[in-house]
C-alpha cells in the first residue's frame, strides 16, 4: 500500500497482458530514456519477414542502445513466451540483410511520421538513414518489462542471447476511485545521470526565486551557502554559462516561459529536470 498526504493507494491487478502493455507505451520514455522513440512490433514482422513477437522497437537518437521490448505478466509461462523468439530473432539478426531491413523499415516510417522526424532534426542528426544502419548494426538490449520479478526470469536473461535489462512495472489505484486515479512504481532502465554542475546551480537558484519567493540575490546567496560556493560564482553560472549579461537573466526571471527555453537550449539532455524545477 502506498499512503498520501492519509490516502491510500492499493496494489493494482492487470486485467491482461495488453493493459500492461498499454501502460507502458505510454510511459517509455520515463522508462528508456527522454531521447528514444517506439515503434510498432509489425516493423519487424512486416518488413523483415522475422516472426518474431517483441511488443516494439524502442530506437534512441543520443547513440546509445537500441532495445527489442518485451512485455510480460509474471503470471505467464514468461520463459517459453521470451527465449523462443529472441533466439529465432537472433538467427536472423545475423544476417545483414536483416538488420538492412529493420533498418530501412524504421527509416521509412519516419518519414511518414512527422513528429519522429522533427526529433531527429532537433538532434541534428544529418543522416538518419545512415544513423539508424549504424544502430540496427549492433546488438539491441532486450528490455523486460513485467508486473513481478520472479525466479524463472532470471532464467529467461541468462539464457537470451543479448544483454538484457528488467523492471518491475507496478500500479497502485486510489482506494475507491478506481484506475482514473493511480501512481506507477518502476526503475528506469537507462542509465541516469545527473545533472550537470552548473545546471545544479541553476536550477537551485530559480527553485528559490519561483517556489520560495525569494529575490534572486536571496536565492543565489542561499544557494552559495549550500553548495559551499561564493556567491559570485553561483551567480557567473546563472549569467555567464547561460550567455547572458546580470540585467538580461533579470529580466527573464519575469518571463518564466521564455527562461525555461533558453536553459533546455543549452541543457537539452535535461528538458524534464528543468521544467520540473522550474514548474
Amino acid at each position: 500500500m502506498l499512503l498520501k498526504d492519509s490516502v491510500r493507494y492499493l496494489p493494482y491487478e492487470y486485467v491482461d497482458e495488453k493493459e500492461l502493455e498499454q501502460m507502458v507505451l505510454e510511459h517509455y520514455k520515463e522508462i528508456f530514456g527522454i531521447n528514444t522513440l517506439y515503434f510498432d512490433p509489425q516493423t519487424m514482422k512486416t518488413e523483415t519477414g522475422t516472426a518474431t513477437r517483441s511488443d516494439g522497437i524502442i530506437i534512441p537518437t543520443d547513440n546509445t542502445k537500441w532495445y527489442i521490448l518485451e512485455v510480460e505478466l509474471a503470471s505467464h509461462r514468461v520463459y517459453d513466451l521470451i527465449v523462443p523468439q529472441i533466439m529465432k530473432f537472433n538467427r536472423a539478426y545475423r544476417q545483414p540483410e536483416t538488420r538492412k531491413k529493420i533498418a530501412n523499415a524504421i527509416f521509412t516510417l519516419i518519414k511518414k511520421d512527422p513528429y519522429k522526424t522533427a526529433v531527429f532534426q532537433t538532434q541534428k542528426i544529418e543522416d538518419t538513414y545512415k544513423y539508424l544502419n549504424e544502430i540496427i548494426d549492433t546488438p539491441p538490449m532486450i528490455g523486460i518489462v513485467i508486473d513481478q520479478k520472479t525466479p524463472e526470469l532470471e532464467a529467461v536473461c541468462k539464457d537470451l542471447k543479448f544483454e538484457t535489462r528488467t523492471t518491475e512495472f507496478k500500479t497502485y489505484t486510489r482506494e475507491n476511485a478506481g484506475t482514473n486515479v493511480h501512481v506507477h512504481e518502476f526503475e528506469p532502465l537507462y542509465e541516469t545521470q545527473p545533472p550537470p554542475r552548473t545546471l545544479q546551480c541553476i536550477l537551485m537558484v530559480l527553485e528559490l526565486v519561483y517556489k520560495r519567493g525569494k529575490t534572486y540575490d536571496e536565492a543565489a546567496e542561499i544557494s552559495a551557502k549550500r553548495l559551499k560556493l561564493l556567491k559570485g560564482d553561483i551567480k557567473h553560472r546563472c549569467t555567464i554559462d547561460l550567455g547572458l549579461k546580470a540585467s538580461q537573466l533579470r529580466k527573464l526571471l519575469n518571463n518564466k516561459e521564455k527562461l525555461t527555453k533558453s536553459i533546455i537550449a543549452k541543457f537539452p539532455d535535461y528538458e524534464d529536470t528543468i521544467r520540473e524545477a522550474i514548474s
